[in-house]
């Protein structure tokens, strides 16, 4: 999701942009529907995905490669590939050394992976990362690329929906609150399974929209009241149902993974932002800080604070405070920082 954040935005900015995707596993258009016609091509890189790159470098002569982790091994591989002719950013959206739970990707555990962690930070020739505290966890046990920017993961402009309710609509009995994104079931930070319930339990009703098919959550709903399980939408349609809630959930199961999310700023905060959501999240550091901030949701100290914590709302004036935020917290109003980047490593 990132990347096609990244290609929606460039195409809409830059006149004459080029990009290709080197990929294992599915295509944008495979995940989530839209994307793939952003890019001039798809190339498959296969379990070993050294040669494909350098097959993809060598016919597309690329002025920079953007690569994106996890897994750290393919830029590492777009490192060798490269072999200082076209300069390699490493994108980190999901530092391995902060996980206690492993990537699932589908794809096998790679055999050293910090070692390929440590590597892909420190030969790339820029370093972006999704929040200020990542950055700093990064930098805390390796040697950074002296180029270097954090980019959170904005929403897309041309996915807002145009109009909002009112801001002065009435709460209701039950604070009507969605979620959307991934789910799991293995304990790890996106096992939602005992926060939906209390969520429930504590007087609001739940609207789940999976990313992926997620049969473990259908089943949950049928058995809590006041929960409902939706088939997964693409990016735009999805957007287009989210304002008629109340508030967007982005708080997450903190048992393995609590260092992972004090520096993840996931995309579902800022879509929800965009369709006039507050926020509602948990402890987790940086959502915390964006969530304070610009004023736009609730820090819970857990989910069963929720009650409490709503009917002491102004939520009017959250609201509108989230309204006015929306244009400014997209990646179209802030991709000239990265095209500014792309200029700087390139040109080094």
């Amino acid at each position: 999701m990132r990347a096609l954040k990244y290609a929606v935005a460039l195409r809409g900015s830059v006149p004459g942009v080029r990009l290709w995707f080197g990929y294992q596993g599915r295509t944008l258009g495979e995940l989530y529907g839209v994307g793939d016609d952003l890019f001039e091509g798809w190339i498959r890189l296969g379990l070993a995905p050294g040669p494909g790159l350098r097959r993809a470098i060598a016919r597309v002569r690329p002025d920079v490669v953007h690569s994106h982790n996890l897994p750290d091994e393919l830029t590492v591989a777009a490192q060798e590939e490269a072999a200082g002719r076209v300069p390699v950013i490493h994108d980190v959206h999901d530092f391995q050394s902060l996980r206690a739970t492993p990537y699932e990707d589908g794809f096998p555990e790679p055999a050293d992976p910090l070692g390929l962690e440590r590597r892909a930070v420190e030969a790339s020739d820029g370093l972006l990362a999704v929040s200020d505290e990542l950055m700093a966890e990064i930098g805390a046990r390796y040697r950074m690329p002296e180029r270097r920017l954090a980019f959170p993961n904005y929403a897309v402009r041309g996915h807002l929906p145009p109009d909002l309710p009112s801001p002065d609509r009435p709460l209701g009995p039950r604070p009507r609150i969605a979620y959307q994104g991934t789910l799991s079931v293995n304990g790890g930070h996106y096992d939602l399974r005992d926060l939906f319930r209390r969520i429930v339990a504590g007087g609001a009703s739940l609207d789940v929209y999976s990313a992926r098919p997620q049969e473990a959550y259908r089943a949950l709903a049928e058995d809590v009241p006041g929960m409902r399980y939706h088939d997964p939408l693409a990016p735009a349609a999805l957007m287009r149902e989210l304002p008629r809630y109340d508030f967007g959930w982005a708080g997450f199961n903190a048992r393995r993974n609590a260092r992972h999310l004090d520096t993840a700023l996931p995309n579902k905060a800022y879509d929800y932002l965009a369709c006039g959501l507050p926020v509602l999240t948990l402890g987790h550091r940086a959502l915390a800080r964006l969530v304070r901030d610009e004023g736009v949701g609730v820090v819970l100290d857990s989910p069963d604070d929720l009650g409490r914590r709503l009917r002491a709302l102004d939520l009017p004036a959250l609201r509108r405070r989230v309204a006015e935020s929306r244009e400014r917290l997209t990646v179209e109003r802030n991709i000239a920082r990265v095209l500014a980047f792309y200029r700087e490593v390139a040109g080094a």
